[in-house]
């Protein structure tokens, strides 16, 4: 694990990550109550899209039911 705070030392810990050849996180300490400004929305992550596991796929298949009654905010 490669612990960065802020950009400069996340863009160094993404180029140390490129030159390790197993899986590595990067752990970003922030804060949860700051926002990002002028954004009043949500994103959207979606359950995998395939996986092996009956119980994400379960999950997926409600994911896409639910998506369809999504409404847009404008």
């Amino acid at each position: 694990m490669i612990r960065a705070r802020g950009i400069p030392a996340f863009r160094e810990a993404l180029a140390a990550a490129k030159n390790v050849d197993k899986t590595v996180v990067i752990h970003v300490e922030v804060d949860r109550y700051v926002s990002v400004p002028s954004y009043d929305s949500w994103w959207d992550v979606p359950v995998a899209a395939t996986s092996e596991a009956a119980g994400v796929r379960d999950a997926r298949t409600s994911y896409d039911k639910a998506k369809q009654k999504q409404r847009r905010y404008l």
